[in-house]
């Protein structure tokens, strides 16, 4: 793989420091969010960046962030900022931030949404694989054999990829796959599909952990 020409995503997920959703907001949106926090961050290769709350509530009131970078040495330096740390403070009171970069030849898909379909709902799953070879094999066979009947019950997109390992370092065997829906009927009902849920087994060291996550209400600084 690389480096240079792949988009990488951060994955931020947490416990929110404010006590309400909307006091949450005001504060990501006067520091993720300020102008000139938003323009420091793409400047330095920060192409996305998308706030997620739990589709059904959490007591632990969780908090999702996925970034998409296409420079590491960008993220680096922009995280190395006290300041951006500072205010990552104002926004959880706990926080586990992961780099992942696309897995190499594992299936992925983007399809476009048809017009009015406007409804969005991410599922993580995230765990360990025994290989990456063994969960090549398993994974690609999985998305291949249902990618059409995902897309009938509202699929949109697919991304696998691995936790990005230190420069010298065997590659992780931390796997996550990010996958968009536009209908959360379709969803629950592929995600109970006894088939689908099968192909998940062979997959995985262990059980994986999964959530579902939808945007939360309110105007957020997004982009």
């Amino acid at each position: 793989m690389n480096q240079n020409d792949s988009i990488y995503l951060l994955a931020i997920r947490g416990t929110l420091a404010p006590k309400t959703l909307e006091a949450a907001r005001t504060i990501h949106n006067q520091t993720a969010g300020h102008p000139a926090n938003v323009a420091a961050a793409k400047s330095l290769g920060d192409l996305s960046h998308m706030v997620y709350v739990p589709l059904q509530a959490s007591p632990d009131n969780e908090f999702l962030i996925l970034d998409l970078w296409n420079s590491l040495e960008g993220l680096n330096q922009f995280f190395a900022n006290p300041t951006v740390q500072e205010q990552a403070g104002q926004i959880f009171t706990r926080r586990d931030p992961v780099v992942w970069a696309p897995a190499g030849d594992f299936t992925s898909y983007h399809i476009p949404s048809p017009y009015g379909k406007n409804e969005r709902y991410v599922a993580v799953v995230r765990g360990t694989v025994p290989s990456h070879k063994d969960a090549q094999q398993y994974h690609n066979s999985l998305v291949a054999g249902a990618t059409n009947k995902a897309r009938q019950r509202g699929h949109l997109s697919h991304d696998p990829y691995f936790r990005l390992s230190p420069t010298g370092t065997p590659e992780s065997n931390q796997f996550l796959a990010v996958d968009v829906w536009m209908n959360a009927a379709g969803m629950g009902e592929h995600y109970q599909d006894p088939e689908i849920m099968a192909g998940f087994g062979p997959i995985f060291a262990s059980m994986p952990a999964s959530s579902i996550w939808v945007h939360p209400v309110g105007d957020w600084v997004e982009w």
